[in-house]
């Protein structure tokens, strides 16, 4: 794929995203505790929305993007340590279910993957310190 047309899908779904964030945004600024149903449902749908182009804009950057761009680190990043933490919660939950030798060993699992994501943390900062600079 050229370049430019990787550029322009990705800066397409950026666009997208935007605008759903700022519907949003508007959305949340109408609406308080007093709001009708209606109002809070639409809240609702644009969340969804607003989710859902995060994760096509994620997906366009991941799939077109150059790895030579701080954009594209911060995403992958970013989907890192979403599984991790993902991960971490899963392990939790089921060490409640295992025989205590066992649920010593999941334990120390989870204590690597807790480094392991505050390392990936710590990448997406100097990668976020770099798209700023």
């Amino acid at each position: 794929m050229k370049p430019s047309t990787a550029e322009n899908i990705i800066m397409s779904k950026l666009l997208v995203l935007q605008t759903k964030r700022l519907l949003l945004n508007g959305a949340l600024d109408r609406a308080d505790e007093h709001a009708p149903e209606s109002m809070l449902e639409n809240v609702e749908r644009l969340r969804r929305e607003a989710d859902q182009a995060q994760h096509a804009y994620r997906t366009a950057v991941l799939s077109y993007g150059s790895p030579v761009s701080s954009d594209y680190w911060l995403v992958a990043y970013g989907r890192l340590i979403e599984s991790g933490t993902a991960l971490m919660k899963r392990l939790r939950d089921a060490t409640y279910e295992l025989p205590p030798a066992e649920r010593y060993e999941v334990s120390a699992d989870i204590e690597a993957l807790e480094g392991i994501v505050d390392r990936w943390t710590e990448a997406r900062r100097h990668a976020m310190a770099g798209a700023i600079a």
